[in-house]
């Protein structure tokens, strides 16, 4: 494992924005994650983690400490239905093999980038469905030692998990699955693949869905009165509405903008930057909260 100095960061996201770590290396296995934890306890300084960065906005000019990429990984068969999966491991990956092996639970998730480590910190989901699921429990490190999280101790809710907050790092998971027909698990991965697409299209510099979809037992009843209520969906309003009805579709800042079609997908025009994605999204929250009354969060991490 190689530990480099001064490295540029911007192409290991989807969104193509980041100035240098002060330090970087990449982690294939858990030997090497904890000799990066080793580097980082030497040299006194901080670490961040990050994995296929789809859903991360790095730091304009030089991020200080030790950035790791979490990178690769195994999946392993426990049982017909049961498999550990390394945090490294591609969704993709994933959602593949156990539709390969007629094993039903991320269908949904079909098309949806990033890693299963990633996946797990954020519950990442899609048409209704998340990765807890299939969760039996997530092999962590808490910064002295490995351990087991169960499901019930993960906390998650809509995007949320307790390793956003806990300083707990997601090694990898044990999985349980239903069985299912491939064809029919096949079928519903390519529908979702061209919906995804349909919003998505190959090429564009994003970090997916900017902002959470808003909970319903989050709305105030003020605010409920300004809402259309065939836009709730699943207990949830989407942001993208939100944002559009606040007039976000084709707002432009510096080197980023909404992009015409959806009002929750912020597009880097090939020199944005952090600083222009931060004052950007400060701007639809306040246009957000200024018609409905409701405060938007960003789905996306800062680092």
């Amino acid at each position: 494992m190689k530990i480099l100095k001064n490295k540029k960061i911007s192409t290991f996201s989807t969104f193509g924005i980041g100035g240098r770590a002060e330090y970087f290396c990449e982690a294939h296995t858990k030997k090497e994650l904890f000799l990066a934890f080793e580097f980082a306890k030497a040299k006194k300084t901080a670490y961040k983690l990050f994995a296929g960065g789809s859903n991360v906005v790095f730091p304009d000019g030089v991020m200080r400490g030790l950035l790791i990429r979490i990178k690769g990984g195994t999946i392993q068969r426990l049982a017909s239905r049961r498999l550990y999966v390394g945090a490294g491991v591609p969704l993709s990956r994933l959602i593949t093999h156990t539709i390969a092996s007629g094993l039903a639970g991320l269908e949904a998730l079909s098309g949806i980038p990033g890693t299963v480590g990633g996946a797990l910190v954020g519950n990442a989901g899609a048409y209704g469905h998340s990765i807890e699921e299939v969760v039996l429990r997530v092999r962590v490190w808490n910064g002295k030692k490995e351990m087991w999280i169960g499901k019930n101790e993960c906390k998650f809710a809509y995007r949320e998990s307790i390793f956003k907050y806990d300083g707990l790092v997601v090694l990898g998971a044990e999985l349980l699955f239903k069985k299912e027909s491939i064809k029919k698990l096949r079928e519903t991965s390519r529908r979702i693949i061209a919906e995804r697409l349909a919003k998505y299209p190959n090429g564009l510099m994003c970090p997916g869905s900017y902002f959470k979809n808003v909970l319903v037992g989050d709305i105030s009843p003020r605010a409920f009165e300004k809402i259309d209520m065939r836009k709730i969906t699943g207990g949830k309003v989407a942001a993208g509405y939100l944002l559009e009805a606040a007039g976000a579709k084709g707002m432009r800042y510096g080197g980023v903008g909404v992009a015409e079609y959806h009002g929750n997908l912020i597009l880097n025009y090939g020199k944005g930057t952090a600083k222009d994605a931060k004052a950007l999204a400060a701007t639809l929250k306040r246009r957000v909260r200024m018609k409905f009354g409701i405060e938007l969060q960003e789905e996306v991490k800062y680092l």
